[in-house]
């Protein structure tokens, strides 16, 4: 018994020696936060961010990073040097170029001096809106179901967009009706049906809406014809 109190004095001696102090400093170096939520708006490129930190201990501590995985996100240490009870600011920059509507999430690892595993993640979360969204972007026809009536659902964001303005097709291949819900303004309803057996392997439609300042957007709908019938 006096064996296994040893062993286990010793191993409860290791691991403070080994996690004591960055579990301290970790209680030392507070966050105001550390997740933040945006939303990107049409017209911009990035978004932007400010993580606060604050040394609450009687010593001098250094950040010597903030990093992430991310090749999308910047970051700028304000402050890398932080005397006792003062703060700093991390600024995290989330460039949208190139990136495709929905959330992402950010993680940004701060390191500091004198070790080796970050005390502190930050998150930053960003999603980037789908103006117009069609569910689903592709109908396809084929043998099976060649005369068949297809369905869209088509929802504007209304936050950012204001109207639809017009769907663009072709009139003379396919008949279209444009149902609007009933508790929802922003909600539709697209039916399509083939009206002629002549139809290109490929075509589509183009929704077209007006944003709140009264810039055009689009998205179109791709229509695929696999089959064609014998004359």
């Amino acid at each position: 018994m006096n064996i296994i109190k040893l062993i286990l004095i010793k191993a409860v001696g290791l691991y403070l020696a080994c996690f004591g102090n960055e579990a301290m400093q970790t209680q030392l170096i507070t966050w105001d936060k550390t997740e933040i939520s945006t939303v990107l708006k049409p017209d911009e490129s990035f978004a932007k961010a400010t993580f606060k930190t604050h040394n609450n201990g009687n010593s001098i501590v250094r950040i010597n990073e903030a990093s992430s995985d991310s090749n999308a996100i910047k970051t700028i240490i304000r402050k890398r040097i932080i005397n006792p009870r003062e703060s700093t600011s991390i600024e995290v920059i989330f460039l949208a170029e190139g990136k495709e509507a929905g959330l992402y999430h950010n993680k940004i690892e701060v390191t500091f001096e004198g070790h080796e595993e970050p005390l502190a993640t930050l998150h930053y979360m960003v999603k980037i809106p789908k103006l117009i969204n069609c569910e689903p972007g592709i109908l396809i026809w084929g043998e099976d179901n060649f005369n068949d009536t297809q369905q869209v659902n088509l929802v504007l964001d209304d936050c950012f967009v204001k109207a639809l303005r017009a769907i663009d097709y072709d009139q003379n291949i396919y008949q279209i009706s444009l149902k609007s819900d009933k508790f929802n303004s922003s909600k539709y309803t697209l039916k399509i049906k083939p009206i002629s057996k002549s139809r290109p392997y490929c075509s589509s439609i183009k929704i077209r809406a007006v944003k709140s300042k009264s810039e055009e957007i689009q998205e179109s709908v791709f229509l695929f014809n696999s089959y064609k019938p014998v004359n």
